[in-house]
């Protein structure tokens, strides 16, 4: 069991490696939605996204020794969902108007939090 000071910890790496993996995955987006359909632009950043995340968040935030099979089954479900979440929630928000590409960055705090929680209490268990 964590006690109040790990969890702390833990949130903050999970922020830092979270925004590392952001300016990356989301300068993938933001340049691919200039020239692509949102859909392939989020297949892509999601890709990217999964790579880095799954081991990052993995080791270095929730601290697994092995990344096993069942783990990375588990992070790949999340990502999936993730990954429709980010898509229907930028092609709705483009639908009312709003730029894809602010659309995007507008979306990204609810994935964070939505990702967080499920990767703590499901995937990285």
């Amino acid at each position: 069991m964590l006690n109040n000071l790990q969890i702390n910890k833990q949130k903050r790496l999970f922020l830092v490696f979270g925004f590392l993996n952001f300016l990356i995955t989301n300068a993938v987006l933001q340049i691919s939605l200039f020239f692509t359909p949102i859909l392939f632009s989020t297949i892509l950043s999601q890709i990217i996204n999964f790579i880095i995340g799954y081991y990052l968040y993995g080791k270095k935030v929730f601290k697994l020794n092995k990344l096993t099979n069942l783990v990375f089954r588990k992070y790949f479900a999340l990502a999936f969902i993730l990954w429709i979440l980010n898509f229907v929630f930028i092609r709705l928000l483009f639908y009312f108007g709003v730029n894809k590409n602010i659309s995007a960055l507008v979306v990204i705090p609810l994935l964070v939090l939505i990702s967080y929680f499920f990767q703590k209490r499901y995937v990285f268990k």
